[in-house]
């Protein structure tokens, strides 16, 4: 081949690479290009009704070491819908009691121990937030 055939094909590759990798960069880039991810459902999280008692299917009683633990378990169990808590005065461990089904709210009660030790009572919901802000 001459030296003057052989630049020629030299340049045609060239320009025939730049085309291709033109043609490359352009379909990676189409496909490179992250997509939104759809919007993340906020885990549910545990509200207290104040000034209210509950009442419902109750399907589970825990005693506990402390509330938390009580909301903890609520939020790992897809059956449950709210907890009813119940602690001595001056203590932290308490009974839970996990509720399944339609809540029904009604107005508080007072209880207290045989020897007279105020029992109190906190009510909590399991509400989960959709993209509409609501329950």
């Amino acid at each position: 081949m001459a030296p003057t055939a052989r630049c020629r094909r030299a340049g045609e590759l060239a320009k025939l690479s730049v085309r291709f990798l033109a043609i490359a960069v352009l379909l990676l880039s189409s496909y490179g290009a992250p997509k939104a991810a759809p919007p993340q459902e906020k885990p549910p999280r545990m509200v207290v009704v104040t000034g209210k008692d509950l009442t419902g299917t109750v399907y589970k009683k825990l005693g506990l070491p402390n509330q938390q633990y009580c909301w903890d378990t609520c939020l790992k169990e897809d059956k449950c819908s709210g907890v009813r808590w119940g602690v001595i005065e001056g203590d932290t461990a308490g009974l839970c009691l996990l509720i399944t089904g339609p809540l029904a709210f009604k107005e508080p009660v007072q209880p207290k121990t045989e020897d007279g030790k105020a029992i109190h009572v906190t009510v909590s919901k399991k509400q989960r937030d959709t993209a509409a802000g609501g329950v």
